[in-house]
C-alpha cells in the first residue's frame, strides 16, 4: 500500500510534458520502473491510461512493491523498433497489483540510453534472414545458421558476440536460446542489428533490438529476465 507525503516535488518545464498521443501509445507495452538513481524496481507492462496517469502492472503476476505517494520514479518504455523512451513521474496511486504514475515528463537526452541489461553467457544460433525483408539495406541471401554468444539481454534487445560480419540493418533469427532453464522451450527471437564493433581479429560484438513479438513471448521474456536477476542476486549473496 502507498502512504501519502507532503514533500513537494520540483516540476520540469511544461514543454517537456508527455503528450496525450505519447501516453496513449505507451498502453500495452513493456516497461521498466526505476528509482531516480536507475536502480530497477520492477519490470511490467503499461495497462491503462487515466487522464494523464499511466497504470503499470508488474510482470509475471508479481505484487507491486509498497510505495510512498508523490515519490519520483523513472519509467522506461519499450516500443518495438523504437529507441527506449525515458520519462520521470510521481506515484499518484497504488495497490498490490499496480502503480499509477502521473506528471510524466521526458528525461534529458542523455537519459535515453538508460536500459536495464542482465548480463548472461549463453549460446544461441543466429540465422541472417535479410532475404525475407525486401527493403533491407543489405538484402543478402545468407541462409546458414551460425553459433553465437549472448552476453546480455533486456526488454529491448540483446548483445551478441561472434565471428560473423553482420552490419547495422541486418535482420537475424535467434534460435535455441535458453534464457531460463525453467521455461518449457527455448526462445526464438527476430532481431535487427543496430550497431557492430570489432573487438579482436576474429570476433565482433553486435547490439540488436527485438522486432515485433507476441504478448505471450513478451511475458515469457519478462519472466526469464526476472529469474536471471534472482539467480544473479542469489549468487552474489552466497
Amino acid at each position: 500500500m502507498a502512504f501519502k507525503t507532503t514533500d513537494s516535488q520540483k516540476k520540469p518545464e511544461a514543454s517537456q510534458q508527455a503528450s496525450s498521443a505519447e501516453l496513449r501509445e505507451a498502453v500495452g507495452h513493456l516497461c521498466e520502473v526505476r528509482k531516480p538513481n536507475n536502480t530497477l524496481v520492477f519490470l511490467g507492462r503499461v495497462q491503462g491510461l487515466d487522464g494523464k496517469a499511466l497504470s503499470v502492472w508488474p510482470a509475471g503476476g508479481r505484487e507491486a512493491p509498497p510505495v510512498i505517494y508523490n515519490d519520483e520514479f523513472k519509467l522506461i518504455l519499450h516500443v518495438p523498433q523504437k529507441p527506449a523512451l525515458v520519462w520521470t513521474g510521481n506515484v499518484c496511486g497504488s495497490s498490490r497489483s499496480f502503480w499509477k504514475l502521473d506528471n510524466l515528463v521526458k528525461c534529458h537526452r542523455n537519459e535515453q540510453r538508460v536500459n536495464f541489461r542482465q548480463p548472461v553467457s549463453l549460446r544461441a544460433n543466429a540465422l541472417c534472414i535479410n532475404a525475407i525483408y525486401p527493403d533491407s539495406p543489405r538484402g543478402e541471401n545468407l541462409y546458414y545458421s551460425r553459433l553465437c554468444k549472448v552476453v546480455d539481454v533486456s526488454l529491448g534487445g540483446v548483445q551478441l558476440r561472434g565471428q560473423d560480419h553482420y552490419r547495422p540493418g541486418d535482420h537475424l533469427l535467434l534460435t535455441n536460446l535458453w534464457l531460463d532453464q525453467s521455461q518449457p522451450q527455448p526462445f526464438v527471437f527476430t532481431v535487427q542489428v543496430c550497431w557492430a564493433e570489432q573487438i579482436s581479429s576474429v570476433e565482433s560484438r553486435f547490439g540488436c533490438f527485438f522486432e515485433l513479438m507476441s504478448i505471450r513471448d513478451e511475458d515469457r521474456l519478462c519472466a526469464a529476465i526476472l529469474e536471471l536477476q534472482r539467480i544473479d542476486i542469489a549468487s552474489h549473496s552466497s
